[in-house]
C-alpha cells in the first residue's frame, strides 16, 4: 500500500524538554503561536503588511491535518529563508503509513522556526519573542487553526508566492487518490467527468469549489466512522478577498482528508487522471480540475 503522505527529510530531533510520548496538542500550540510572534518580528523589520485575515473556525480536527498544514508552514518558512538567507531547502521523504503523532507534527513546527530563527539573524533581529505559556486544553483544532494564520502571515513575506499551478497539482493528486477508491478493477481506472472549461474564473470561485469538495469528502468520511476535518464552511464560502495562497492552504487540507479516506477505503493505486496539464494554469483550468474530483467525490459518497 502507497504511504499516506510526504514530511521531512532528517527530521530534528524531538525536543529536549518532553519526550515523544509526552508531546501533545498544547505543546504544539505553544510551539507554532511562538513561530508566529517570531514571524511578526521579521515582518515588522521588513515593514510588510499585517494580516488581517480572519481565522477559520475549526470545529472538528485530527493530527493529521495539522501535519499537512505544519508541512505547509514549513514549505513556506523555507521558500523564505532561500529569499532571504539562501538557507538550503529541507529535502522530502516518506513518513511510514500509520496514525499521526503529536511528535511528528512538533518535529516539522521546529524545522519552520528554525528557518525563521536563520531570517532573524539574517536581518539582525538579535531578540525573540518569549516562550508562550503551556495551555493544557489546547486541541488539535486550536493548533490548526494557528498553524493556518501563521502561514497566512508567511504569505506577505514571501516575494515568490505560491500560484494557481501549485493549487493544481494538489488537487490533480487528490483525484487521483479518489479514483483509486472508486475503481474495482486496476487496470480499468475510473475517474471523475472532467466539465467544460469555464473561462473568468477568480481563485474565490476555485475555493469555494474547494470547500463543496471538503464538505462531500466529510459526508464520506462520516459513514464511514472516520474522524473527519469539521470547519465553518458556511462563513469560509461568503469569503471573497482570496488569493491563490488561501486556495492552496484549503486545498493541502482536503488532501490530507481525501489521502486519510482513501487509505480507510483500500484504494487502489492508478495513474494520474489521463488528462493534459496546460502549459500555463489560471484559475479556470484549477476550477475545472476541481470540477473533476467534486464529481469523484459525489460518486463516491453514492456508492458509500
Amino acid at each position: 500500500m502507497r504511504n499516506l503522505i510526504v514530511a521531512v527529510l532528517s527530521l530534528a530531533a524531538a525536543s529536549n524538554a518532553i519526550t515523544a510520548e509526552e508531546t501533545t496538542s498544547a505543546h504544539l500550540y505553544q510551539a507554532v503561536v511562538r513561530v508566529g510572534a517570531d514571524v511578526d518580528l521579521v515582518r515588522e523589520v521588513m515593514g510588510r503588511p499585517e494580516s488581517t485575515t480572519d481565522p477559520w473556525i475549526v470545529v472538528q480536527a485530527e493530527p493529521r491535518h495539522v501535519f499537512y498544514q505544519a508541512l505547509t508552514l514549513l514549505r513556506k518558512a523555507n521558500r523564505l529563508a532561500a529569499e532571504l538567507v539562501n538557507e538550503n531547502r529541507a529535502g522530502l521523504l516518506p513518513v511510514a503509513e500509520g496514525e499521526i503523532q503529536p511528535a511528528l507534527v512538533l518535529d516539522v513546527i521546529e524545522r519552520a522556526a528554525a528557518q525563521i530563527d536563520a531570517v532573524r539573524a539574517e536581518l539582525g533581529i538579535t531578540y525573540r519573542a518569549e516562550t508562550p505559556e503551556l495551555e493544557a486544553d489546547r486541541e488539535p483544532s486550536d493548533v490548526l487553526r494557528e498553524i493556518v494564520q501563521v502561514s497566512r502571515q508567511l504569505n506577505h513575506l514571501i516575494d515568490r508566492r505560491f500560484k494557481m499551478e501549485d493549487v493544481y497539482a494538489r488537487l490533480e493528486l487528490a483525484a487521483t487518490y479518489v479514483a483509486g477508491a472508486l475503481t474495482r478493477d486496476e487496470s480499468v481506472p475510473e475517474y471523475g467527468e472532467l466539465p467544460p472549461f469555464e473561462s473568468g474564473k477568480v481563485p474565490a470561485d476555485v475555493y469555494r469549489r474547494v470547500l463543496e469538495c471538503l464538505e462531500l469528502a466529510t459526508v464520506v468520511g462520516e459513514r464511514r466512522d472516520v474522524d473527519v476535518l469539521k470547519l465553518n464552511l458556511r462563513r469560509e464560502l461568503r469569503r471573497r478577498d482570496i488569493a491563490p495562497a488561501d486556495v492552496y492552504d484549503l486545498a493541502t487540507t482536503l488532501l490530507s482528508e481525501v489521502a486519510y479516506l482513501t487509505l480507510v477505503l483500500d484504494a487502489k493505486d492508478v495513474d494520474a487522471p489521463p488528462i493534459e496539464r496546460p502549459e500555463h494554469i489560471f484559475p479556470s483550468h484549477v476550477y475545472r480540475i476541481a470540477g473533476m474530483l467534486q464529481d469523484e467525490l459525489a460518486r463516491l459518497e453514492a456508492r458509500n
